[in-house]
């Protein structure tokens, strides 16, 4: 007993204790400090600027750049009576310094400097805003010239819905067909590429390669408009395309037919959105695939992946989910490997990446209040 007190003895000492900041704290630095990740020195604080933290332990507080947890010594800050502000990002772009950068508190050339970045990091800014990169910075917004950035593109999935021939409503997730014909001419003519989500697969994992323009469209839901709108303009442009379905509302009024699916498969990969799990309970915020176990997860996935593979035949694999409303759990994910499912597709947005998660892949969200522009700089992770 006496050698299992002190076991227990030796473990709290030897691991850091954390207070986790549900009361997240206003911290101020009280003399340059430098700031690390699990291994090395990511980044500098200068004197006297603020952050908050979202935990600490005996030794460091907790905060966040970009969207990476970062840590830094207790010794050279003191806590505020400020209020924490949200430390979080919405529209990450993925980014690496050739050299150290500088971060100030202003988007002008006057700006005072707040802190520094080490060479040869690889850093999730936010959209560009002018000539500088937002970059969250613990609860501060700080700023980085693009001169000092290297933008990482990534591949961009876009996420469509709904395609409308006359857009009546306020509805973002609907396109009319002109804009996405627009954006389709835009793809061709400047060299796009597109893939299929197994070939995604394997450019993430590293087992092939995939051209430098490589683009994946997707399209959520099953609507009838990909099919009487989208497919003609896709197969014009020689385009592939995923259509992730509801398999419960296949030949049901505006979504797609068994027939239709058929028919559309020479440009379209058929894949899966659940059977009937695609459900948000408001009061909880959270969907099916986060509140019911992995059984019936599992029972619903198979249900619907038999559903496509019956209809497209038993050479067609459903290997792709797309989440709905983007939401999973561990259960969920679980449940997806094993209906022998190889990747997992969210609405968090941005590109996706090398090594990246396979089950918690970005996506481009497409709406209809974008312009070209917008269009061409979410292509490129801006």
């Amino acid at each position: 007993m006496k050698k299992l007190f002190v076991l227990l003895l030796l473990s709290i000492m030897a691991f850091p204790t954390f207070t986790e900041a549900s009361a997240m704290k206003s911290i101020k630095i009280t003399e340059a400090t430098a700031v690390f990740n699990e291994s090395q020195k990511v980044a500098v604080f200068e004197k006297g600027t603020s952050h908050t933290v979202m935990k600490e332990s005996d030794r460091y507080y907790y905060t966040v750049i970009g969207s990476d947890e970062v840590k830094f010594s207790k010794k050279k800050a003191q806590v505020t009576k400020d209020e924490p502000v949200n430390w979080k990002g919405t529209h990450p772009v993925r980014a690496k310094t050739s050299a150290q950068v500088q971060i100030v508190d202003r988007p002008t050339t006057k700006a005072a400097v707040i802190g520094q970045i080490q060479p040869n990091m690889t850093i999730q800014v936010q959209r560009l805003k002018g000539n500088y990169f937002p970059i969250i910075m613990g609860g501060k917004t700080g700023y980085i010239h693009k001169d000092q950035l290297k933008i990482e593109a990534g591949i961009p999935v876009l996420m469509y819905h709904d395609i409308l021939r006359n857009k009546t409503d306020n509805n973002t997730s609907t396109l009319e067909i002109e804009k996405f014909k627009e954006q389709m001419d835009y793809l061709k003519k400047n060299g796009w590429t597109t893939i299929t989500p197994k070939q995604l697969e394997n450019w993430v994992t590293k087992k092939s390669t995939l051209p430098k323009k490589s683009v994946l469209i997707t399209f959520d839901d099953g609507y009838q408009s990909t099919i009487d709108l989208a497919y003609p303009i896709l197969k014009a442009h020689g385009f592939q395309a995923t259509s992730f379905l509801i398999t419960s509302r296949i030949n049901r009024p505006n979504t797609v037919s068994e027939l239709g699916m058929i028919q559309t498969q020479d440009v379209y990969s058929y894949q899966n959105h659940t059977h009937e799990f695609h459900m948000y309970n408001s009061y909880t915020n959270m969907s099916l695939l986060q509140q019911e176990s992995e059984a019936a997860i599992f029972n619903d996935l198979e249900q619907a992946n038999s559903s496509i593979e019956e209809i497209l035949g038993h050479d067609h694999r459903v290997t792709a989910l797309a989440y709905p409303y983007g939401k999973r759990s561990p259960q969920a994910i679980r449940a997806l490997k094993s209906a022998g499912m190889t990747s997992g597709y969210t609405i968090d947005e941005g590109n996706v990446f090398q090594g990246d998660s396979l089950f918690e892949l970005k996506r481009q969200r497409i709406h209809s209040s974008m312009t070209l522009i917008d269009f061409a700089d979410k292509l490129e992770g801006m």
